[in-house]
């Protein structure tokens, strides 16, 4: 990438700013936890930038998977690979190995999202806007911690790339890696095989590289369901384990009523996840309306499955994953009355997020 490079300018200048706002939120944190007598027996802030998902990663890259039992099962494998692969290089543990992948990760992915934007609209402003709401965003904190947020957008932004540009092995490639790293990863395979379709009708001399494009995803996440079959003698494990943590799948409709039941009645927690239902539901609206075919249907398709999970915890953080979501929030957000105080606000907003993460409150 090339520092002159409009989009690493964009990306480089809001990376910076969302690790000021996470430096403060610790900074807040630690102080409150110095002082209160007796000390809380859980302070994720004790962590740093390993809290909460971070030791489970970390933990993934030293030992790997112990059994089907593991609830470690649940986090797929790429990411913590990568940590026990950099942590080869001296002075460098696995747990720091990590969190400057996901920060190196992030600055990769906002200049993605920045050619993204322009290339789907070619619009640079809205791709500046995007790069800011993807980077300030409150739940976006976790793009500095040791999370698989970053590495997963820095794959899935580029097979959207790829497959706009008809290079269908490398989208292959990338898709596969994207499979691996998060079971959402499969997810992927709808676009791609919206923007193939005219290759496997069209142009037979490249029905291979697009169909291998369009499987690659579910492929990846595949790989990992077979590696515990041979392994561990229970391929169902690591989609058992994510059942564990989230809950049968639901009605999406039932369970937001519930949510908005549940909070109004006292529990802020699904009071704050049913806002934030409501929120991501209106921007898909926007991204069906105004974006891409293949941006509408992955957004669609991605927080409807979000929705459809029991327990909603995280949802704020999943819904990263679904970028379309943030372009259609920088569409939204250039009526001028909005773009003079909606960054801002996210950036508030981020500090009070991870300030109540960093002391076990939130669960991110």
């Amino acid at each position: 990438m090339r520092l002159s490079s409009p989009s690493v300018r964009v990306a480089l200048a809001a990376w910076a700013e969302a690790r000021l706002y996470v430096a403060a939120a610790y900074i807040i944190s630690t102080a409150v936890v110095n002082r209160l007598e007796p000390p809380p027996a859980f302070t994720p802030v004790s962590d740093g930038l390993l809290a909460w998902d971070g030791r489970w990663y970390e933990a993934i890259a030293i030992s790997g998977y112990a059994d089907a039992a593991d609830p470690a099962l649940r986090f797929f494998p790429l990411w913590p690979l990568l940590g026990r692969a950099a942590a080869w290089i001296p002075g460098i543990d696995a747990g720091v190995a990590l969190v400057i992948l996901a920060n190196a990760a992030a600055l990769a992915a906002g200049v993605l999202l920045h050619r993204l934007v322009v290339d789907e609209t070619g619009d640079g402003r809205l791709a500046r806007r995007a790069v800011r709401l993807l980077a300030l965003a409150p739940p976006s904190f976790v793009l500095v911690l040791a999370y698989t947020e970053a590495l997963y957008l820095t794959l899935a932004l580029p097979v959207f790339l790829l497959a706009r540009r008809r290079r269908w092995w490398v989208a292959a490639a990338v898709g596969y890696l994207a499979g691996l790293t998060r079971p959402v990863g499969a997810l992927l395979e709808l676009p791609v095989a919206f923007m193939a379709w005219p290759e496997w009708s069209q142009r037979p001399g490249r029905r291979a590289g697009a169909l291998a494009a369009t499987v690659a995803p579910l492929a990846g996440a595949a790989t990992f369901i077979g590696w515990s079959q041979g392994a561990l003698g229970d391929g169902g494990a690591p989609l058992d384990q994510q059942r564990e943590l989230r809950g049968d799948f639901v009605d999406p409709v039932s369970r937001l009523v519930r949510g908005a039941w549940r909070g109004a009645h006292g529990d802020t927690g699904e009071l704050l996840h049913f806002l934030a239902a409501v929120a991501l539901v209106a921007l898909a609206v926007v991204a069906v309306r105004r974006l891409s075919r293949p941006m509408a249907l992955y957004a669609a398709v991605s927080l409807g499955l979000l929705l459809a999970a029991e327990n909603l915890n995280s949802l704020e953080r999943y819904a990263l994953s679904a970028f379309p979501l943030v372009v259609a929030a920088a569409m939204v957000s250039r009526h001028r009355w909005l773009d003079r105080w909606i960054v801002g606000a996210a950036g508030a907003g981020m500090v009070c997020l991870t300030t109540l993460a960093f002391h076990g409150v939130y669960v991110p």
